[in-house]
């Protein structure tokens, strides 16, 4: 990771390693890979971690996610989070991803 690296991006590809299979992790040189699915997961599970950086927070990261370009259904990082994030949710508590509340 460069060390101009955003908050959101180092959390994003961080999340793509927790949440892939033990195999890929194996192989991983640069690119996560990945489907749709877990790429909601991925991002869902970064605005959570937000919340536990001292100085960052969700609303922070929502933000620079809509500034970088990130791209959601509803038109924004905190409305996806907020409306429409479910199958994120469920995929990550499938996997036993999901932080309890």
């Amino acid at each position: 990771m460069r060390p101009d690296t955003p908050l959101h991006s180092a959390l994003h590809e961080a999340a793509h390693y927790v949440c892939m299979t033990p195999e890929r992790r194996a192989g991983l040189d640069r690119d996560a890979g990945g489907d749709d699915a877990e790429e909601n997961a991925v991002c869902y599970l970064q605005i959570l971690w937000a919340d536990r950086l001292s100085g960052a927070g969700r609303a922070r990261l929502m933000a620079d996610m809509d500034a970088w370009g990130y791209s959601f259904r509803l038109g924004s990082a905190a409305r996806w989070f907020a409306e429409d994030a479910g199958d994120a949710r469920e995929w990550l508590a499938a996997r036993g991803l999901l932080p309890p509340a």
